[in-house]
């Protein structure tokens, strides 16, 4: 009887905290400001591309409602790289986008969310070395989707972590490549 009452008055309120989405002074809310700093590793999708390499970026936004949040994001991507006897061909991306991102509360403290974003990308490739339709410097037209999660763990301060999906045009055919990131989120009231 005693268990019962147990379960019915704690583990059972607990469970159903954890189970049904809802906003928590963890996560950002209508009206405040997130931002993430992220390390990551990134890989050109191209069949003529070396081994991926390292990048990093800076999403910065404002929460619209509290599901949704509108900003802009920036990073730098080396997403080919070879080492040539002593010198190092690598292809760089710096993405420059305006992106927004849907939130669905998973508990307490825990987000997943989808993100889309267009923008320019300028793309730079070293030692003149082509991979794919890239030969030279150029900027180009381009867009990114995603998927991650954040775990606030700090109320104001969580970690998360990310896939991205880039794609932009050349002079010849669209390029791609994709992003793993692992991000650490602030909020800003």
């Amino acid at each position: 009887m005693k268990i019962t009452g147990i379960v019915k008055g704690i583990v059972l309120p607990l469970f159903l905290a954890l189970l049904i989405p809802g906003i928590a002074a963890g996560q950002a809310t209508k009206g405040q400001y997130v931002a993430d700093f992220g390390a990551a590793y990134a890989k050109a999708l191209d069949s003529e591309a070396k081994s991926g390499f390292v990048g990093i970026d800076l999403f910065a936004g404002k929460m619209i409602t509290n599901n949704i949040c509108l900003g802009m994001g920036a990073g730098a991507d080396i997403i080919s790289y070879e080492k040539v006897g002593d010198l190092h061909s690598r292809l760089t991306v710096i993405p420059l986008l305006v992106k927004a991102k849907y939130f669905l509360n998973l508990g307490p403290m825990l987000q997943a969310y989808v993100s889309a974003g267009a923008g320019a990308y300028r793309v730079t490739p070293h030692l003149n070395e082509p991979i794919g339709d890239i030969r030279y410097s150029m900027n180009q037209p381009g867009g990114a989707v995603g998927i991650g999660i954040d775990y606030w763990f700090l109320l104001l301060q969580g970690v998360g972590f990310s896939v991205e999906y880039h794609m932009f045009n050349t002079d010849i055919d669209p390029f791609s490549y994709f992003v793993a990131r692992v991000e650490y989120c602030l909020i800003k009231l």
